[in-house]
């Protein structure tokens, strides 16, 4: 009976030692605090408030507010409310409820990392197709999507589909920055 005991102790310590250890090489590979160049307040290159090109206020062609192809209260091809393919609520493939390798505790899981101004991690984001990517908060709940407007533009949805007003603007290295409903930097990106 020990052994039995004994192996199950140490086939279960065994299985959250590799889980911990993939989790950790994931994120490694996309940590601002270990890798600068990751890092848009110390390589200027990805922080759209050095680089204008990258920043929507200068570049329209990555500000929904300004361009009407990436509006999509003006382009109901990019709006998941007119196009059901974009939209997780009708589109199974698209909903983490349905795909469980989608969720961030998925054993299998591999994706972005959200992080706030302080390169903390602030949620997860998983690329459900090329057009959509789907968001969780720092606990793994789902709270809402991206969805592709142009090559270097994402605008973010609620879970229902209602447009927020932010979008994700490529940084044209690593990753995406996260601006809100003005156009300013939240200080937020995407690895």
């Amino acid at each position: 009976m020990r052994k039995i005991v004994l192996f199950v102790f140490t086939a279960l310590f065994s299985v959250h030692q590799t889980t911990y250890g993939q989790e950790f090489i994931s994120l490694k590979k996309h940590d601002p605090k270990k890798d600068p160049n990751l890092n848009p307040f110390i390589n200027n290159n990805i922080n759209p408030d050095s680089n204008l090109s990258i920043n929507p206020a200068y570049n329209w062609n990555m500000n929904p507010l300004h361009s009407n192809e990436a509006n999509p209260s003006r382009n109901g091809s990019i709006n998941p409310m007119n196009n059901t393919e974009l939209n997780p609520q009708v589109n199974e493939v698209l909903n983490p409820v349905f795909m469980k390798s989608l969720l961030p505790a998925n054993p299998t899981w591999s994706g972005l990392y959200l992080f706030n101004a302080n390169n903390d991690i602030f949620g997860y984001v998983s690329i459900a197709t090329q057009n959509v990517m789907i968001c969780f908060d720092n606990t793994g709940t789902w709270n809402g999507y991206f969805v592709k407007a142009n090559n270097n533009l994402y605008n973010y949805f609620t879970v229902p589909g209602i447009w927020t007003g932010m979008f994700l603007c490529y940084d044209n290295s690593s990753g995406y920055n996260l601006f809100d409903k003005t156009g300013k930097w939240t200080g937020m990106h995407i690895k």
